[in-house]
């Protein structure tokens, strides 16, 4: 019996889920769509428009799944209730928190693989999606992808393999770490390799840092080592900007990748610590918000319509979001760990939701 019910319940957690999920993924797509259209230009047309938006809806969707997973147990499990189906189940002994365990159980289902996507998915397409909407837009190409960024100049290709955030002051700045630079020939030969530590740019021109270049003749190949030049390149610094992937979007593999090149260089890793904590947290975020509706559901689901399940589903999940921000916030400013400023918000809300289900037993 009390499997059944299990089941049961965890199946309508889901079916609600993904009809919430669909709903909200083609909501904010179109809008997205609608804002993008708004930015057509020569180049950049409404078929292009079309493809960046397919691009980025692994993306979308990932972000978009906590507050869905918490409207949809609410739609769910709250039409259980409206039915008196949930009272049925009390009344033959299983307890409100079996029931919110099952709701948990089928969040969980979809958490699952939905991770999967964000992990996998999401950030390849992201990368995809930034680098063909600017080369579109400035009619210059560019690649994105797992090293980084592809971009070719004139005869030169560059190929920047750490794009770089850091936040100063509440400022974000994008400093570019291992740029690697093939200049070719008029005849398409490779004419040297050129491997920087670092490119900056100062306003008026970009420079060069810790220079390794090996140049190739009819000879064979000469290295040499320089401590810093100019780069002539027609390429603009807010160009690069718009085309690195932020934090917040790249995979936890990405960020570990990160997070160890800034450790061993003494870099400041701020941005990349809250975006792994902010990651990672993910599917407790998911399961939290889930388990913070069940005692609205179990309260007063069944004199509530499915508009008063909704509102309340957003005005839960929008405070919960503001409250993950501001703890994020607050936890940059005064140097707190990411991980107890990403953690704290969720923690908080399972143990207020487990309190309010016990005690209303």
């Amino acid at each position: 019996m009390i499997k059944l019910v299990d089941r049961y319940v965890g199946r309508a957690t889901v079916l609600g889920t993904l009809a919430v999920w669909a709903g909200l993924t083609v909501l904010f797509l179109v809008i997205t769509l609608l804002s993008e259209l708004r930015s057509q230009q020569n180049d950049y047309t409404t078929g292009d428009v079309l493809w960046y938006v397919a691009l980025i809806v692994p993306r979308m969707a990932y972000q978009i799944f906590p507050v869905a997973a918490l409207l949809g147990a609410l739609v769910g499990v709250g039409g259980l209730a409206a039915t008196n189906e949930l009272v049925a189940f009390r009344t033959s002994g299983v307890s409100r928190v079996r029931l919110a365990g099952a709701a948990l159980a089928g969040t969980l289902m979809l958490t699952i693989p939905v991770m999967v996507m964000g992990e996998w998915v999401a950030p390849a397409a992201e990368h995809q999606a930034r680098a063909f909407r600017l080369s579109e837009m400035v009619g210059q190409a560019i690649i994105g992808g797992p090293r980084g960024m592809w971009m070719r100049d004139g005869r030169q290709i560059v190929n920047i393999q750490l794009p770089l955030l850091s936040a100063d002051r509440g400022e974000q700045s994008v400093a570019f770490k291992n740029v690697v630079i093939y200049t070719f020939s008029e005849g398409v030969d490779l004419k040297s390799i050129t491997r920087a530590e670092s490119a900056n740019h100062d306003g008026t021109r970009w420079t060069l840092h810790d220079i390794s270049e090996v140049r190739f003749d009819a000879n064979g190949a000469a290295q040499e080592q320089i401590g810093q030049r100019p780069w002539s390149t027609e390429v603009r610094p807010e160009l690069l900007d718009s085309a690195v992937t932020r934090p917040k979007r790249l995979s936890l593999r990405s960020l570990t990748g990160y997070l160890e090149y800034l450790r061993e260089n003494g870099l400041d890793d701020t941005v990349y610590q809250a975006a792994f904590w902010e990651k990672l947290m993910f599917p407790f975020s998911a399961i939290a918000l889930v388990l913070a509706g069940m005692p609205f559901v179990f309260g007063s689901a069944r004199s509530h319509s499915l508009g008063v399940r909704m509102f309340i589903g957003m005005v839960l999940g929008g405070v919960f979001l503001i409250v993950s921000r501001m703890a994020q916030n607050l936890g940059d400013a005064y140097q707190f760990p990411a991980v107890l400023s990403n953690s704290l918000p969720s923690l908080l809300l399972v143990l207020a939701a487990i309190y309010a289900l016990r005690r209303s037993v």
